[in-house]
């Protein structure tokens, strides 16, 4: 716009005079304004003022005066700047105009987002190679991000940008390169181009150095002038990032001053960056903030908020590879240092850290190409020193005095931790010379969570550094104390592997010693204590060879690198010559040590005991001369070529012991194979040989078997010639291996095409892959024609359609050569695809042929048709017996296994990869299937019967009706099966009908000696199960696995009671009678499952355990029964006693019952009944449990109970029982035990424990079970102070009255008052059948005052007469007398006996002392009430020590 009322008509402006008005002009960003004359004028906007002639005081213009441009114009000429300025870096050993692109050095850091753990850094610290960076990974997984992500939102925060980012980062990590990549990329427009306009770059250690004051815009020192700077921080301070480099440098003042608000404002620099850092100046824009982790505390309390944490952590190790691949200009010399230093665990670690990859690119570069062959590897010591020597010098301002004493504080905290294995450490920890320090080199630091406060913790960079620095310690320490001290290290690092944590140590140590070394470290103490420590160590190191521990196998490769690391030839010849003395042993592979290492430490010895080595060609060239001095060598080369067969047979030379010599890779012509194998048979003894040829032909499978026979016979070996040809067809397989192995000779035809189980494409026709390996072995050798074999296995590797007739002669070939081989024991095949029919014909062949002893077929496809699939693995195997593993049925002639699983169902998956079938009960029933049978000569089932009925069954589920006729038809085929002797079936659920017809046909097939029926394939032992075997008659087990059947995988302990994790269980001992495979085993089952289901309050479980035991009872010679439930009640308890008792054949029971809370609404059923009991098992529940179990499950269904008038809860009672068992004597005698272990108040019964014994006629006449488990469940909940005492003792011991034949009676309680004593007095009395009955106290409760007296026995005597024996319990503490009364008397006159007196005058006696005059008045009252009953005959007393008898 035009503003001007002037015209210049002369072509010159002079000045204007006082008349003129002043002019207000605005304009808006980027608009033009055209004024040849501005004078008492305010300019303001982003505008360009081309010809202002007139700039006196009166105008006010934002700008240079003379010439204003826009800011983006300014930004542009700014970018360019930078882009020449920070385009290059300086190395440090850079001379005058050496500089380096940053593009060519830069490498991308690993960066992450998130504060490490303790563990976790105490894991990165303590790995190292390849395992610490692949640690690193695995942690850092999903937290690394890019620099183009530093100011975008937190993961999970909404989109709101960081203000301000820290990064920190330890030394020499990279932080400042970063720094300068950051505003290169911005300059260039590859890095936040539309985030920043601008950035500006403070580096910290410059501004330490101004003085004065000035303003912000004097401190950004660029190509823009403060004017223009001004202008920008004006316009756009939203879009400008700030970075500031190496905050832990900046010298900070410690008195408070006021921060300059505004950039225009001068102040000191620190002031400045303080304002900027807070956010009082320039308050929009962004920060960068890098720093050491020893700084963050501060700065993270100064910086403007929000602000971000992220820590820079050198490089990853593709980070560190692609360093090298940019150092160098060449690809194969980058490839060859970084495989070389890789070698090297410990300094590939380090190489974490950018500047130690930058010192060994540097050196390895000032060698050369030809100097990574040649010449010897730089020292890993040396590495370190000059990585602490460079950190010194450019990362820390100290003084030498001032580095030296840091070092030694360095040292001392790292040797206080080695020993430890402490590699974190408090500021307590840390030397105060260390700790007073604002940075502190070497070190890094974070916080760590404890409760509720952060921890500040100290580190090394990596355990590497903590070693070295040890080491270093003991170098800077005076001599007498390093004398000390390393003696100590040296003596425990010789206590074995405990303490290899050391040997990092004294190999830095000899690096230090190293004279060209030690050279390099400051102060006077490394020259003259290294001579002490180097005799030191050479007297160690002679004393570990001396003692012979090198079997220790990590052991040589250390030496090695010891005496490397010290380079001392005179040492090192003395060492050499000890070491031979005893025998130089070593083992390693290349990858683990560098072959120039080996060759510098065994170029003093001539012989070599033992070397184990992993090269490539190149290395075996470099090795050749040791190689050749080994006297046993175990030999894996990478690759090897015809041109390297010279070489390597040389170094094998002759009459040594090979170990092995294998091939990864590898050309070889026939010509090479003949020659490494004549080499081979000059050999003192050959171990495994594998060689990689061309492609195999009949030529070279001559050679190999020429070799054999005219060579090998007699000796242990292994000959393999593998195939790496492209094209599979030019090679007659890719594997033919032959082995010698106890005088057992194995033939080995392998086949790799594609990946295993695949289907591949040829010439657009599917075809299936065969057979990928036929091994054979015989006994003993016989010259066998390989022609026949290699020919028809070419065949077998593959076909195009299941009907293939000419795969199907070819079967018939190997099976008719196999047949053919003298002496055949081993036979070993494995196919991918096959088809019933050919299957069916390598199973027969294998049945009928009992001299194979070993034998292993393993298929993973079995095909019915191109579509249809049986399943994919499909596995048939015998091998020879071994005691305690297999059943002695196996000894003479062992089985054959064949095992069937992952059917065609489950390999089927849906479009979203999920297996088509997700439910439980829509899966197929059926789920793996394994039999055992006996090979026997000229007797052979038809296996494709099998393979078609288990296909049609496959596919069924449990709902479908066709189910249970095809079952039928399995187990019908199985008992055909010649002699055998297992069966395994895996259902998804325990199907009544399979359970049913597996038991049938185990008790129906004589030769059955086990059946396995599991619910689940998990190799875990809470799944439901059926198992049944033939030990000492037929043995059955449902529910849990309690069979001990040896098979090899039994994991049951016979020494231990089992341990019930399925509920109910139940077990049987029968006797074998083939008429029990008629009994209803079915409606057995059914019941079985409806009691797993069935809660206490249901209608149909007394009904349930009713057809359970029907069955049972009608089995023939039913032996022993265990059961166990998770309740019972009293109806299915009083039918499992009468079983018990009239069964004559039964001689154990063992009844239990587990609680478990799984009582839910859906399964609870209303029952009006209120006698039910239940059973716990000791340790299952809390003392106070019962009552908690007894709540919780009614109160989830208080809603539904309380909806029924007739369903009262209340006055339901459960009898808690851990133990119910019924046994029978030779006598016939039948004996019951119950036992209560409940200590719940509610739940607690009277009596502990009872045990009955019924006479031998017992089975003659039944019993009331159910009136006395009433009578027993009655006296739960009930104490001697209960009102219902008497009534409820009274009941249970008349409703023993009800047990016929009752012979004996044994009571257990925790309460033997007088009034139960009095009742057990009269029990024998009231009940002429009972011999014996004995009521006593719990042995924990013995000595409780409540308790009259300890036990009290009546025993009815053959001369109707009964004999009371009442026994009173002392401690060593307190004296009871009399503490023993015993009397007999008429049973007749018992009665008469006032036993409540009785036991009154007992409870009182117990507290009073002997001797006095109330005790002996006592004693008296006792003796007159006994002397009471008429015709009494006896009584004895104990009173002390003396014994009464009247």
């Amino acid at each position: 716009m035009d503003v001007s009322n002037y015209e210049d008509k002369g072509g010159t402006v002079g000045p204007c005079n006082a008349e003129v008005s002043k002019i207000s002009i605005t304009a808006k960003n980027r608009s033009s304004i055209s004024a040849p004359v501005i004078l008492n004028s305010t300019v303001t906007g982003n505008i360009n003022i081309a010809n202002n002639y007139f700039t006196g005081p009166g105008a006010e213009v934002t700008g240079p005066g003379t010439e204003i441009m826009d800011t983006s114009t300014l930004i542009t000429e700014y970018k360019k700047s930078l882009l020449s300025e920070y385009a290059y870096i300086t190395e440090y050993t850079s001379r005058a105009g050496e500089q380096v692109l940053l593009n060519d050095r830069y490498t991308d850091p690993l960066i992450i987002q998130k504060h490490r753990e303790k563990k976790e850094r105490e894991t990165e610290m303590r790995s190292r190679g390849e395992r610490f960076f692949n640690t690193r990974e695995t942690n850092q997984r999903n937290q690394n991000i890019r620099l183009d992500q530093l100011f975008g939102p937190e993961n999970g925060s909404k989109k709101v940008p960081r203000k301000a980012v820290i990064l920190q980062g330890d030394s020499g990590s990279g932080k400042s390169v970063t720094a300068q990549k950051i505003v290169l990329d911005w300059a260039s427009g590859e890095l936040y181009a539309g985030f920043f306009d601008v950035v500006f770059h403070l580096r910290c250690k410059e501004l330490n150095g101004l003085s004065g004051e000035m303003s912000l815009l004097d401190l950004l020192d660029c190509s823009l002038t403060p004017n223009e700077i001004g202008q920008i921080l004006k316009d756009i301070p939203q879009r400008i990032l700030f970075i500031i480099d190496g905050f832990d440098e900046l010298m900070l003042s410690g008195t408070k001053e006021s921060l300059p608000p505004k950039p225009d404002i001068k102040s000191h620099s620190q002031a400045i960056v303080s304002s900027l850092l807070k956010g009082r100046m320039m308050r929009e824009s962004f920060l960068l903030v890098t720093t050491r982790s020893t700084a963050v505390d501060k700065l993270e309390n100064i910086l403007k908020k929000p602000q971000c944490f992220v820590e820079i952590m050198g490089f990853s190790e593709k980070g560190v590879s692609e360093y090298f691949r940019k150092f160098f200009e060449d690809e194969e010399f980058s490839s060859q240092v970084y495989e070389q230093v890789k070698i090297h665990e410990m300094l590939y670690t380090a190489c974490f850290i950018p500047v130690i990859c930058w010192i060994i690119c540097t050196i390895f570069k000032r060698k050369g190409k030809d100097g990574v062959v040649t010449s010897e590897l730089t020292t890993t010591t040396s590495i370190f020193v000059d990585f602490v020597l460079t950190l010194l010098k450019h990362h820390s301002s100290l003084n030498q005095h001032d580095e030296l004493n840091l070092l030694k504080d360095l040292g001392q905290l790292a040797e206080s931790g080695t020993p430890k294995r402490q590699v974190l450490f408090s500021r307590n920890n840390l030397p105060k010379a260390i700790s007073d320090l604002p940075n502190i080199p070497f070190l890094c630091t974070f916080h760590q969570q404890e409760r509720t406060y952060l921890k500040e913790m100290f580190g090394f960079l990596h355990l590497s550094f903590q070693e070295f620095f040890t080491a270093l310690f003991y170098m800077l320490t005076d001599k007498a104390e390093a004398k000390i001290k390393v003696k100590e290290l040296l003596e425990s690092a010789g206590n074995g592997r405990r303490n290899e944590h050391l040997l990092p140590v004294i190999r830095f140590l000899f690096g230090l010693s190293n004279k060209k070394v030690n050279r390099l470290i400051p102060g006077d103490h490394p020259k003259s204590t290294s001579t002490v420590i180097r005799a030191q160590l050479e007297k160690w190191i002679s004393k570990v060879i001396e003692k012979n521990i090198m079997e220790t196998f990590y052991m040589s490769d250390f030496i090695l690198h010891c005496l490397y690391e010290l380079h001392d030839r005179d040492m090192l010849k003395n060492v050499m010559k000890l070491w031979e003395r005893s025998g130089i042993n070593i083992h390693w592979s290349l990858k683990g040590v560098d072959s120039q290492v080996v060759m510098y430490c065994l170029q003093y010895s001539s012989r070599i005991m033992s070397m184990e080595v992993k090269s490539n060609s190149k290395d075996l060239k470099m090795l050749h001369p040791v190689l050749c001095r080994c006297t046993t060598l175990w030999l894996d080369v990478e690759s090897i070529s015809d041109a390297d067969v010279d070489l390597l047979t040389s170094a094998l030379g002759r009459r040594k012991n090979v170990g092995y010599l294998t091939m990864e890779d590898g050309t070889l012509s026939d010509e090479s194979v003949q020659k490494i194998l004549k080499t081979l048979s000059g050999q003192t003894s050959v171990g495994n040989i594998r060689l990689v040829v061309r492609s195999i032909s009949h030529a070279n499978v001559d050679l190999t078997m020429n070799f054999l026979v005219k060579e090998m016979m007699g000796r242990r070996f292994s000959v393999c010639i593998a195939s790496q040809a492209e094209n599979i067809d030019k090679s007659l397989c890719s594997e033919f291996t032959i082995a010698s192995k106890n005088n057992s000779f194995w033939f080995t035809v392998g086949h790799s095409e594609g990946h295993q189980g695949e289907i591949s494409e040829k010439l657009g026709l599917c075809y299936y892959q065969g057979f990928s390996k036929i091994s054979f072995g015989l006994c003993p050798f016989s010259a066998i024609s390989m022609t026949d074999l290699l020919k028809t296995s070419h065949n077998l590797r593959s076909f195009s359609d299941m009907k293939n007739t000419e795969f199907d002669v070819n079967v018939d070939a190997l099976l008719s050569f196999l047949s053919c081989v003298p002496g055949l024991t081993e036979v070993d095949i494995q196919a991918e695809y096959l088809t019933d029919i050919w299957t069916s014909k390598i199973l027969s062949y294998l049945q009928v042929n009992p001299k194979i002893s070993h034998i292993k077929f393993h298929l993973r496809n079995l095909m019915i048709s191109d579509e249809a699939r049986v399943c994919s693995t499909f596995s048939v195997s015998r091998k020879q017996f071994e005691e305690y593993k297999m059943h002695d049925s196996e000894r003479k002639n062992p089985s054959l296994s064949l095992a069937m699983d992952r059917w065609a169902y489950d390999t089927a998956s849906g479009s979203n990869g999920e297996l088509v079938h997700s439910y439980r009960l829509d899966k197929p029933a059926l789920v793996k299937l394994s039999l055992s049978f006996p090979p026997l000569e000229g007797s052979s089932a038809s296996w494709e019967v099998l393979f078609k009925r288990l296909y049609q069954l496959i596919q069924l589920t449990e709902q479908c009706p066709e189910l249970d006729a095809h079952m039928d038809s399995l187990l019908l085929y199985l008992h055909s099966v010649p002699g055998l002797k297992e069966v395994k079936v895996w259902l998804n659920n325990l199907i009544e009908s399979w359970a049913a017809g597996l038991l049938t046909l185990f008790l129906s097939c004589s030769s059955l000696l086990h059946l396995q029926l599991n619910t689940d394939m998990s190799a875990v032992s809470d799944v439901e199960s059926l198992g049944i075997m033939r030990a000492d008659g037929v043995r059955l087990s449902v529910g849990c696995n309690h069979l001990n059947y040896i098979d090899g995988c039994c994991d049951i302990n016979p020494f231990e009671p089992p341990v019930h994790k399925v509920l109910p269980c139940v077990s049987i001992t029968l006797t074998d009678d083939s008429e029990n495979a008629n009994a209803d085993w079915r409606r057995f089952f059914q019941a079985y499952n409806q009691l797993k289901d069935l809660t206490e309050f249901s209608f149909e479980y007394d009904e349930s355990v009713r057809d359970l035991l029907s069955v049972l009872h009608s089995v023939s010679g039913l032996k022993e029964l265990d059961l166990v439930f998770r309740f019972m009640t009293v109806d299915g308890a009083s039918r499992v006693l009468n079983l018990f008792q009239t069964n004559t054949s039964l001689t154990a029971l063992n009844f239990g019952a587990v609680e478990r809370h799984e009582i839910s609404k859906a399964n609870f059923k209303k029952d009006h009944r209120n006698e039910f009991f239940r059973s716990q098992s000791a340790g299952q529940m809390s003392d106070d449990s019962d009552e908690d179990g007894m709540s919780s499950p009614l109160s989830d269904c208080s809603d539904e109970i309380n909806q029924s008038d007739s369903y009262e809860l209340d006055s339901m009672e459960r009898i808690v029982c851990s133990d119910l068992r019924m046994w029978k004597r030779l006598s016939g005698q039948c004996s019951l035990f119950l036992k209560c272990t409940s200590s719940s108040p509610r739940t607690k019964s009277l009596f502990s424990s009872i045990a009955l014994t019924l006479s031998e006629n017992s089975e003659k006449t039944s019993s009331d079970w159910k009136n006395f488990l009433k009578a027993y469940i009655q006296c739960k909940g009930i104490s001697i102070i209960s009102p219902t005492f008497d009534e409820t003792v009274d009941a249970l011991l008349l409703s023993l009255h009800s047990v016929s034949a009752l012979n004996k009676v044994q009571l257990t309680t925790d309460s033997l008052t007088e009034n139960l004593g009095a009742k057990i007095l009269s029990m024998c009395h009231t009940c002429p059948s009972l011999h014996n009955i004995c009521l006593q106290v719990e042995y924990s409760k013995r000595y409780s005052e409540l308790n009259v007296c300890s036990s009290l026995s009546v025993t009815r005597n053959t001369d109707s007469t009964l004999t009371v024996d009442i026994q009173l319990a002392r401690d060593s503490m307190t004296e009871i007398s009399p503490s023993f009364i015993s009397f007999i008397s008429p049973c007749s006159e018992i009665p008469k006996l006032d036993g409540r007196e009785l036991f009154e005058t007992l409870d009182i006696l117990k507290g009073l002392e002997e001797g006095c005059e109330e005790h002996e008045e006592l004693v008296g009252d006792l003796m007159s009430t006994l002397l009471s009953v008429p015709g009494l005959q006896k009584v004895r007393l104990k009173i002390s020590s003396l014994i009464l008898i009247c």
